[in-house]
């Protein structure tokens, strides 16, 4: 489960990182008018704000798997404990000598 959930975070990651990079204008594309300027940067904005969401959604999504891992690994842990020890009865453990 941990080595898919890191395939997939760096499938995530290289996706994200060419979808920022086709939202960000690039320095030699430069607009005539100031109307077309702000077209572009309008819909490079849209895009960026966008890319920041599914970046948001994914880090909840990996929050929440963590968790959940984190909680079963804990109940399994807790339930090998129980297991392993005696149930009462017998006598007590050993005590060392005292000291003189």
């Amino acid at each position: 489960m941990l080595k898919l959930l890191a395939i997939l975070r760096t499938i995530f990651l290289i996706f994200i990182i060419g979808y920022t990079v086709r939202a960000t204008p690039f320095l030699g594309d430069y607009a005539r008018t100031f109307d077309e300027q702000y077209a572009r940067c309008a819909t490079g904005l849209g895009l960026l704000v966008r890319a920041a969401w599914i970046a948001i959604a994914w880090i909840a999504f990996e929050t929440v798997i963590g968790w959940w891992l984190a909680a079963r690994t804990a109940r399994a842990s807790r339930a090998k404990l129980g297991a392993d020890v005696p149930k009462g009865g017998g006598e007590p453990p050993f005590a060392p000598p005292g000291h003189r």
